[in-house]
């Protein structure tokens, strides 16, 4: 069993917290139970929790601040949260990811003994402990099939997820990630990739994460990831729009789901035409993220 050590600081797990629940007492017991002997610190950046999170992240010796500006902002919190902490490697995890095994830390920062890479970024796996099932569209990977995150993936590759990932102190002091809505790992991609520096994919430093959600939420989320998108330079227009909703090959996938009763709630059932119009909406109209 590894203590979280304060005094001095090899790498600092970070996280962006508000109203994390139950999973957050998992997530810090993974993190201090980690098989490494670098001395870790904890350190949250918390928007206004009203439900007890300050009192587990202060009971497991994390240091922790509120959010310094408004409205949510993720780069600017995600640039607040690494300013609080000390280490040379610097973890972001989310407050419901937790590390899936003993050696998770070790594999997700292995790939940063190269000098030229400079992050890190683990997968992300169902949680059999959760009380709700992985949404349908998200274990079949029809998830992000919107012309907005095909023109990312064909610019930028793979993307940087800071649900899970690690970066070097010095490459984010260099390039910060800025003020962004929503999407603040996919824009410090975009300066890594315009720097020429490397992000390293470890097969074997997963978390558990996954999600569950109403039709609301679900329109919550791919409506910020549009108008996150559009601040990084891949708008949806009217034609992305129409080509997405009449694209064949979510509605195969759309066939499979409802044959293995896949498509038990109404955000899966109508994801096929939400996405692309939450997508749309976001990306025409959004203005802030909404929380």
């Amino acid at each position: 069993m590894h203590d979280v050590i304060l005094n001095s600081c090899d790498v600092s797990v970070t996280l962006l917290t508000l109203n994390a629940g139950p999973l957050l007492r998992r997530l810090l017991r993974a993190v201090r139970d980690q098989e490494t002997g670098r001395a870790v610190e904890l350190v949250a950046v918390d928007s206004g929790s009203t439900d007890g999170t300050m009192d587990t992240l202060r009971e497991f010796g994390v240091q922790v601040a509120p959010l310094s500006s408004t409205p949510f902002n993720f780069g600017r919190a995600r640039d607040q949260v690494f300013e609080m902490s000390r280490g040379p490697l610097v973890v972001c995890l989310s407050q419901d990811a937790i590390p899936a095994h003993s050696r998770w830390l070790e594999h997700l920062l292995a790939p940063l003994d190269d000098p030229g890479v400079a992050a890190s970024c683990g997968r992300s796996i169902p949680d059999s402990e959760r009380t709700v099932p992985q949404f349908s569209w998200e274990r079949n990977g029809w998830f992000y099939f919107t012309a907005e995150m095909r023109r990312f993936r064909l610019r930028y590759g793979h993307g940087l997820s800071n649900s899970n990932s690690a970066i070097r102190r010095s490459v984010w002091e260099s390039l910060r990630f800025g003020d962004q809505s929503i999407g603040e790992d996919f824009r410090f991609q975009t300066k890594l990739h315009a720097e020429g520096l490397q992000i390293a994919f470890p097969d074997d430093a997963p978390v558990l994460h996954h999600h569950a959600y109403t039709l609301r939420s679900l329109w919550k989320r791919c409506r910020n990831e549009g108008l996150g998108l559009r601040e990084l330079g891949c708008a949806y227009s009217e034609i992305d729009l129409a080509g997405d909703l009449l694209s064949p090959g979510k509605y195969r996938a759309w066939l499979r789901e409802l044959a293995r009763g896949g498509l038990d709630s109404a955000a899966s059932l109508l994801f096929p035409v939400a996405r692309p119009l939450a997508v749309y909406a976001g990306s025409r109209y959004g203005k802030v993220f909404r929380p």
